[in-house]
């Protein structure tokens, strides 16, 4: 699989042969330019879909308020699906991780899949550059980041990010207490991946000693994981704020009408917000790409949620 990966990545620079062709055929012969200039069209149109799009980081911020009662104030860095491996390399990681600090975000949220057939050797190196980030940051784990039996780099890619200073919360809850104005809790729960992380959700269960945080956040890679969540309320579960998770790459690539069946999803999301039964989810887009090393209408992107709460 990762050979053939490897092929589809390449034979996309074949087209630039292909185009210089096509130029130089239309200079010649006038009586197909219709023909040639179609076929122009859409080599560039896979140019584009596949050398530039994909490398066009966007910062899109969005805005979501907890309550009326407007008084703190948070600023929050979402990136998800960085896919390092037989598509995306490190540069994309470090134009990221450049354009956060930019934004300079109170927190950061990865809710998964770091890589795409990638190996122990890379996952050793092509990670390093998350340790620039400034901000507190917590992740999860997604679907890619498992493997088979000796393929299963999940632990290796756990502890790399961890040694990194990213606070790994699959299964797990942490709080930390901010001063951003105002001296508060903020709690972050994880969920192992829906798919293959063996989730946890008594990690959503009260004890005795919990105090409730003023704000908290459930990561999770897989957005279909909020229609088991939405059904733990009561006075035995914790408060859920905001759900956030990755793994629809929007589609990836976007073409109108279409690209909504493609996405792995039971519940049909998309990107942004939704409210499943009073809880509020988000979905970002994502970063990389799989199957394909294409996007259309649809640039990696860095979502900023500013919270008011």
């Amino acid at each position: 699989m990762k050979i053939l990966l490897v092929f589809v990545y390449y034979s996309f620079y074949l087209l630039f042969p292909l185009l210089a062709v096509l130029i130089w055929q239309l200079g010649r012969n006038s009586k197909k330019s219709i023909e040639l200039i179609i076929i122009l069209i859409a080599v560039l149109f896979l140019i584009w879909m596949r050398f530039i799009e994909p490398e066009l980081i966007v910062v899109k911020n969005y805005n979501f308020k907890k309550s009326d009662e407007i008084g703190r104030e948070l600023k929050v860095a979402v990136f998800s699906d960085i896919h390092l491996g037989v598509y995306s390399n490190k540069a994309l990681l470090e134009k990221v991780v450049n354009r956060i600090e930019k934004i300079n975000p109170d927190i950061v949220l990865i809710p998964g899949d770091f890589i795409y057939f990638s190996s122990k050797e890379k996952i050793s190196k092509d990670f390093n550059i998350l340790k620039d980030i400034s901000a507190p940051t917590f992740a999860v784990l997604g679907n890619h980041d498992y493997g088979k039996n000796k393929r299963n780099v999940s632990r290796d890619l756990n502890s790399k990010l961890e040694s990194l200073g990213i606070l790994m919360i699959d299964n797990k809850s942490k709080k930390i207490i901010i001063n951003n104005g105002h001296k508060n809790v903020l709690e972050f729960i994880g969920v192992g991946d829906f798919w293959v992380g063996d989730p946890d959700y008594s990690v959503l269960e009260k004890d005795d000693l919990y105090e409730e945080a003023d704000f908290t956040f459930l990561l999770t890679h897989n957005p279909d994981t909020a229609y088991t969540v939405k059904d733990l309320t009561g006075d035995n579960y914790k408060n859920i704020d905001l759900l956030i998770a990755g793994h629809t790459h929007a589609g990836q690539i976007r073409i109108p009408l279409l690209y909504n069946y493609i996405i792995p999803t039971k519940y049909n999301f998309d990107k942004g917000f939704y409210n499943i039964s009073d809880l509020d989810v988000f979905v970002t887009p994502g970063i990389g790409t799989v199957a394909l090393p294409l996007r259309f209408l649809n640039f990696p992107e860095i979502s900023v949620i500013n919270i008011k709460y």
